[in-house]
């Protein structure tokens, strides 16, 4: 039990030990903007957006009269590589977009999960006046724009929608937000469905500490999926061994961004995430929910807003693709 804590906690940054650095005094320096759209979609060929520089906007690629994605990572990760890239490649292929990374690497470096915690809402705040500028100077359209967050970044999704002052954020979509030190939290510090018109959230590491998991398991949208039950995803835990999954790097708390990014690209029937609702795992497994029909809605990017409501279940395949199509 003990190892299963230190592991679980070390995995998530939670280092007590180490000490933090210094805390940063000027979030405009520890936060930056990458912009992406099919004028350069490569992952180096990024354009830096700066806040409050009309010129930097102008000469962007920026086109506000597409819907704008914008990716936010979690701790001990950067908004130009991993999924945010992955997923931003996925997008671009899809439609003409356009793809914002909130890169807060700065705050989120590893060991220190104690300063990012610290960072989430001054992220947030920051990024909300990024996207309240950029309709103020450039006349984007808020109602077009979707945030989506990983872990501690699903958490920063919540902030930007709380601290956004232009318009209502129509949609945020939470991938498995951060557990740790959010337990307990009351909605106003922690993403809610309060904080845009549509939350959707995918859990699949969502469970207490001791059984080796990161995620938040309360639902926290307007709809939350749970594929497989949301706690250990198959392919990751090894002989039944849920601390396995920590071990190899927090397998299933990153499926939740693997699932929306393959999601991207998914085709109907056969390649979509088809999600039941249904009142627990337990119930899905026993066969106990409702047949499909148009009860059945598609989990991650297409999923239509507004369309579902409450507790969803689904099963994956262990190994890419995932998505099993219509169950």
């Amino acid at each position: 039990m003990i190892l299963r804590l230190i592991v679980a906690l070390a995995v998530a940054g939670v280092a007590s030990l180490a000490a933090p650095p210094p805390t940063p005094r000027d979030i405009a320096q520890d936060v930056s903007f990458f912009l992406w759209t099919r004028s350069n979609p490569e992952d180096w060929n990024y354009y830096p957006l700066v806040k409050g520089d009309s010129a930097n906007v102008a000469s962007s690629p920026l086109d506000v009269s597409l819907p704008t994605y914008v990716l936010v990572h979690g701790f001990s990760a950067n908004g130009d590589s991993g999924w945010p890239t992955q997923g931003k490649t996925a997008i671009l292929e899809l439609a003409p977009y356009n793809v914002i990374a909130v890169d807060w690497s700065t705050l989120a470096e590893a060991p220190w999960y104690n300063v990012a915690i610290a960072s989430v809402d001054e992220v947030g705040s920051f990024t909300a006046s990024l996207l309240d500028w950029l309709h103020a100077d450039a006349n984007l359209d808020i109602s077009r724009v979707h945030v989506v967050g990983h872990s501690l970044g699903a958490h920063v999704a919540g902030s930007i929608g709380r601290h956004l002052a232009s318009a209502k954020l129509p949609r945020i979509t939470g991938l498995d937000p951060a557990g740790p030190e959010f337990y307990n939290q009351p909605e106003e510090n922690r993403l809610d469905p309060s904080d845009a018109i549509f939350v959707d959230v995918i859990h699949t590491n969502a469970g207490p500490v001791l059984e080796s998991c990161v995620g938040l398991e309360l639902p926290s949208g307007h709809v939350d999926f749970y594929p497989n039950g949301g706690d250990h995803q198959p392919g990751c835990v090894v002989l039944g061994e849920d601390w396995t999954d920590l071990l190899a790097g927090g397998c299933s708390h990153g499926r939740s961004h693997e699932y929306w990014v393959e999601s991207i690209l998914a085709l109907q029937p056969t390649e979509a995430f088809n999600a039941r609702p249904c009142e627990s795992w337990e119930a899905y497994e026993q066969g106990a929910c409702p047949e499909c029909g148009e009860n059945c809605v598609d989990m991650g990017f297409h999923l239509v807003p507004e369309s579902a409501q409450g507790l969803y279940f689904l099963t994956t395949n262990k190994h890419s693709p995932f998505a099993q199509g219509s169950q």
